[in-house]
This record gives structure tokens, C-alpha cells and sequence, in this order.
């Protein structure tokens, strides 16, 4: 069939004149290609894309189960923790910047959870002074981060009694 095509375009093209047939096959299958690179297409989205958007890929609710267990063994290989609620402070050096932090503190024994909980007032003001007193160019650096975790767990060990804070975390920490 090519070789008839393209023999028959050969005179069309000596003439200078395009044969209306010859013309309306390329259409003919211009047309019927477009059309099979169109329902591939379709085909694609409906099983691939959109089965993911809907959530009903298996291999991804697999995947997403492991990390869930993999994120609950390394919360149980921390041992002890406590969460204090997240602090908004205006930062120091007249600046008008705020301090948004939540901070999670390892502690050496389950039961100094409960020592902080019941001494929460007390942490809660030593945290807010610390953080109150440092300006945005002292806390912006990961050095400046690192010095600021040691002075918190510091001021928090000293209210400590049948314990103490390992190792302090920020979980959110955001400057503005």
C-alpha cells in the first residue's frame, strides 16, 4: 500500500496538482492516528493515574503500611518522651520577629514524664525565656540551633528531680 502511494504521489507531484483521493487517505490516516494515540492516552490515565489518586494502588497502600510500622519503631527505639505544646514568642533584638517551636525531649525514664507534666508551668516559662532572649541572627545558623537545644535541656534539668532530659528535638521551628 505505501508503494502505491507513494507511485501515485510521484505523477501528482510532476503535474503540480494533488489527487483528491491521495488527499484524503493521508487524512484517513492522520485522523486514525490521532485517534489510537488518543485512546492510549485514555487508556493510560484511566489505569494508571487515576487509580493512584483514588488510593486503590496496592503496592502503594503496601508501601505506605511499612512506613507507618518503620515510623512506629523508631518512636518505640526512643524510649520515654513528652511533647510541650508549640511556643510563640517575639524574638530578641528588637526586630519584630516571632519564634514558632514545638519541642519533643527524650527523657532517661518513663516516670520523668510525669515529672514534667506536673512541673509544665514552670518548664513552659524557662523555655519562653530562653527562646524570648535570643535574636533571629543567633538561632538561624544550625550551630545557633545546637546551642539553643542545650541551653533549654539545661533549664528544663534543673526542675528535674527522678530524671533528666537526653535530648531535645525540634519538631517545627519556624522564624517570621
Amino acid at each position: 500500500m505505501a508503494e502505491e502511494e507513494g507511485v501515485a504521489a510521484e505523477p501528482d507531484s510532476a503535474e503540480g496538482k494533488g489527487s483528491p483521493k491521495g488527499k484524503s487517505k493521508i487524512l484517513i490516516i492522520i485522523i486514525v492516528l490521532l485517534l489510537a494515540l488518543g485512546a492510549g492516552g485514555g487508556a493510560a490515565v484511566y489505569f494508571i493515574v487515576l487509580p493512584k489518586m483514588a488510593g486503590g494502588d496496592k503496592a502503594g497502600d503496601a508501601q505506605k503500611e511499612n512506613a507507618k510500622k518503620e515510623v512506629e519503631a523508631d518512636v518505640a527505639s526512643l524510649g520515654a518522651t513528652a511533647e510541650l505544646p508549640s511556643f510563640i514568642v517575639n524574638l530578641g533584638g528588637g526586630a519584630g520577629r516571632y519564634l514558632k517551636v514545638t519541642i519533643v525531649l527524650k527523657l532517661s525514664a518513663e516516670d520523668v514524664a510525669t515529672e514534667i507534666k506536673n512541673r509544665e508551668p514552670q518548664i513552659k516559662d524557662a523555655v519562653i525565656t530562653v527562646l524570648s532572649s535570643k535574636t533571629p541572627e543567633e538561632i538561624l545558623s544550625v550551630q545557633g540551633k545546637y546551642e539553643l537545644k542545650g541551653e533549654i535541656m539545661k533549664r528544663i534539668n534543673v526542675f528535674l528531680a527522678t530524671g533528666v532530659v537526653k535530648e531535645l528535638f525540634f519538631v517545627e521551628f519556624v522564624i517570621q
